[in-house]
């Protein structure tokens, strides 16, 4: 057996998430469909990601391992071939052969995520991609969001039925800048507990709008008193690199 990194990106507004629901198989997931072209091409193994990503939620550059049989060799003419099986939502970026020791999830020390938004005029083919918003003040919402960096536990900023051992999460840099005609939070942290990502960027916007205040986010950062569990929809979230 062969042990290989795969890099990939994919559209997730055509996926019920990354991982294989194991109580609902029916469901169309990323590792599902990875799985099900691979079994066409007598691959029988298991794929673990760096990490989960939810129904709706896109990738640039997700990786997983897996192990593959001897006669894939030639990782070049598999990636051609799984492409052309996997298209068009799903691309393989790269397969590269690993260490027995190489782990997609417990080896990555870093993950980048992004949230685009783009105000103006509406635009129904942006809308599974980037969320639709009003005019936005980057330079306001960049300063608010560095609020988030450095350690903290984010137990008021998770999605409920998260299971973590510790809410204790790194935050390395966070903030926002504009991108031709969008505008692009990011979060760079350690990793990230279930739609800790989506409900801060939208407490962020809250502050932004002056729905809340920089106060009321200081306070449920430091656990004295939680005022919003919102969560900013998933289609403009992009898992866009794993740093290893």
């Amino acid at each position: 057996m062969i042990k290989v990194k795969i890099t990939l990106s994919y559209d997730g507004s055509k996926f019920n998430g990354f991982q294989i629901q194991k109580n609902n198989k029916k469901l169309t997931t990323v590792a599902g469909l990875i799985t099900k072209v691979f079994k066409k091409l007598n691959i029988q193994t298991n794929l673990v990601g760096s990490g989960r990503t939810d129904a709706g939620v896109h990738a640039t550059a997700q990786v997983l391992h897996c192990e593959l049989p001897d006669f894939w060799e030639d990782l070049e003419k598999l990636k051609i071939k799984i492409n052309k099986m996997l298209a068009p939502s799903i691309y393989i970026k790269s397969i590269t052969n690993v260490n027995e020791d190489f782990h997609a999830r417990y080896g990555a020390y870093k993950r980048l995520y992004r949230y685009v938004l783009y105000s103006g005029e509406y635009q129904p083919f942006f809308a599974p991609y980037a969320l639709h918003v009003k005019d936005i003040n980057t330079k306001k919402l960049n300063s608010i969001l560095k609020s988030f960096i450095g350690t903290h536990d984010f137990e008021n900023f998770k999605k409920t039925g998260s299971d973590t051992k510790t809410d204790i999460r790194h935050i390395f840099k966070a903030g926002a800048y504009t991108y031709k005609n969008m505008t692009i939070i990011y979060f760079l942290g350690n990793s990230f507990i279930r739609s800790q990502v989506r409900m801060m960027s939208d407490f962020a916007l809250k502050v932004m709008n002056e729905e809340l205040t920089i106060e009321q986010l200081e306070e449920q950062l430091n656990k004295t008193q939680k005022h919003s569990t919102a969560i900013i929809p998933s289609c403009g979230l992009y898992l866009a690199k794993i740093f290893y």
